[in-house]
């Protein structure tokens, strides 16, 4: 009796298969879902990063009530770099950065800029520790008291990129003398003790 049942087991599930339509197939195949089912198990595609942000921290030096206040600004890595461990930003891209004016964020903060606009630098170079600023005549046809806060944005900014130790500033590629914190104007490679006293804390 048992044995009658198990072998009439085989027998039942066939026809109750049958009777569902579904035929038996030799071999596996993909079946899609009926529209209107989610691809629950498909990997989600990233948002894209929002503008204006990229994927390195820097420090960026910025003004309020006529002192530098060092912000973290999140800035592109240098072309070429593709371990964002390691990865830094390039001169180009802080001097980028910073001519693009504080953030609604850092606004909302008191924050300001004396630079005004992305027309004040040509370029920017790293030759060993020493970056070289090639500026316009903007600069100098702005008409604001606030160019030691400008220059000292600039330096201060590339300062704090690791392996930079001063900043050179020129035009037509001749040397251009700028003026330091305590008003003085001098030609050589600025550094960021320069602008000590006009930085917050210290």
């Amino acid at each position: 009796m048992g044995f009658r049942r198990a072998a009439a087991l085989p027998l039942l599930l066939a026809a109750v298969v049958a009777g569902c339509g579904v035929q038996a197939e030799d071999t596996a195949r993909e079946v899609d879902p009926p529209n209107g089912v989610s691809h629950v198990w498909a990997t989600p595609t990233p948002p894209d990063p929002a503008p204006g942000v990229g994927a390195v921290p820097a420090r960026l030096y910025l003004v309020r009530d006529g002192e530098l206040v060092a912000v973290t600004r999140h800035v592109d890595a240098q072309p070429g770099v593709d371990e964002l461990v390691d990865a830094q930003p390039g001169v180009d891209e802080l001097v980028d950065a910073l001519l693009a004016g504080p953030t609604d964020v850092e606004q909302r903060e008191g924050l300001t800029s004396a630079l005004l606009g992305n027309d004040i630098v040509v370029g920017v170079q790293l030759s060993g520790s020493r970056a070289t600023v090639e500026l316009t005549d903007a600069l100098d046809e702005t008409g604001r008291s606030d160019q030691i806060l400008a220059f000292a944005q600039i330096v201060c900014t590339l300062a704090a990129k690791p392996g930079v130790t001063a900043v050179s500033f020129t035009r037509a590629g001749q040397p251009v003398g700028v003026p330091r914190a305590d008003g003085s104007l001098s030609e050589l490679p600025a550094t960021a003790a320069d602008y000590a006293s006009l930085v917050v804390g210290q």
